[in-house]
């Protein structure tokens, strides 16, 4: 992440032990093939908070080779809704599904995120989104919806590349979604509705849980 130092990352990257079976071939596909993927730091807080948290329902928007949702189903038992835009990354993450026995757990929709989480009636304990970054608003304002009392959302990429937050890494071809994704991160900040809290692993990692009574 961009706001901590090289040597700190580094240090830390090399405590994080790398997944072994299964998920380490994954990550090696991932990298070959250039698929973006979560960054292990990230995958493991993800591991660790929702052993914590104990979902009975996941909705991920942003499959992409399925690897986050292999993740998540080794993390917990629940029952998993995850929703991907590119057809030939569906197809791959549809046979890694079925190569580590998921096809039960993980429901796979081949189809737009926003225009699925609009027309969705389900309820969800965790919501993971790591979909289109300049979409995140709306995913936003639809999830909360869909999110059960005392459920989180986890948005990943919240930093966009270190855009957010230094001059120096932002690429004007990119100001829309800088605009949109700095925007969003002040409305929930500032918002009496919301517990919020911004993650300085990976790319930028945003908790949301909706606060009640």
């Amino acid at each position: 992440m961009y706001t901590t130092e090289p040597f700190i990352e580094e240090f830390i990257n090399d405590l994080v032990p790398e997944k072994d079976g299964y998920l380490k071939d994954m990550r090696r596909f991932a990298e070959e093939e250039e698929v973006p993927i979560i960054d292990r730091q990230v995958e493991n807080y993800l591991s660790f908070f929702l052993s914590v948290l104990k979902p009975r329902s996941i909705l991920e928007l942003g499959t992409a080779i399925g690897y986050s949702a292999s993740v998540m189903a080794e993390a917990t038992d629940a029952e998993i809704t995850t929703v991907e835009l590119d057809a030939d990354r569906a197809v791959n993450a549809r046979t890694h599904f079925q190569n580590q026995n998921l096809e039960k757990r993980v429901r796979l929709i081949v189809g737009d995120a926003a225009e699925f989480i609009v027309q969705d009636e389900g309820s969800y304990d965790f919501i993971f989104i790591d979909a289109a970054k300049g979409q995140y608003e709306v995913y936003l304002k639809e999830c909360l919806r869909l999110l059960n009392k005392d459920g989180v959302i986890c948005m990943d990429n919240v930093l966009f590349h270190g855009m957010l937050a230094s001059k120096e890494l932002f690429k004007r071809r990119k100001i829309t979604i800088v605009k949109r994704l700095k925007r969003m991160l002040h409305r929930v900040f500032q918002s009496d509705e919301l517990s919020v809290n911004l993650l300085p692993i990976g790319d930028g990692v945003l908790m949301i849980r909706r606060l009640h009574g």
